[in-house]
């Protein structure tokens, strides 16, 4: 996870100098993979609880990626505590996380 973390400072740095209004709501995607399509509906049920709107998508026969959703600021406080949350769901499922992404918003 600490790698994750240690990129959404990197991101914030990327974005303020794109002139992102990083205080600004924004539909923050996170994506993670699953080997099982099982553990990717049952880690979407648990973050549907945490209010992420989920979707899982079949990959292969049994294979899953999960996108969750939500409406967030994008600053690293923010962000870090969204992909600490996730990332727990998603390891507790046996799904592997794949980081986050989010449009800018100009300022």
């Amino acid at each position: 996870m600490q790698t994750h973390l240690t990129c959404n400072v990197e991101q914030y740095s990327q974005r303020i100098k794109m002139r992102d209004d990083v205080d600004a709501p924004r539909e923050v995607e996170h994506f993670a993979n699953f080997s099982a399509i099982k553990d990717a509906r049952t880690a979407g049920a648990a973050l549907e609880e945490l209010g992420y709107g989920v979707e899982v998508t079949r990959r292969m026969i049994f294979r899953a990626t999960l996108r969750a959703t939500k409406m967030a600021t994008v600053d690293v406080e923010t962000a870090d505590r969204m992909v600490e949350e996730v990332f727990g769901v998603v390891t507790a499922h046996r799904g592997d996380y794949d980081g986050w992404g989010a449009p800018v918003v100009q300022s």
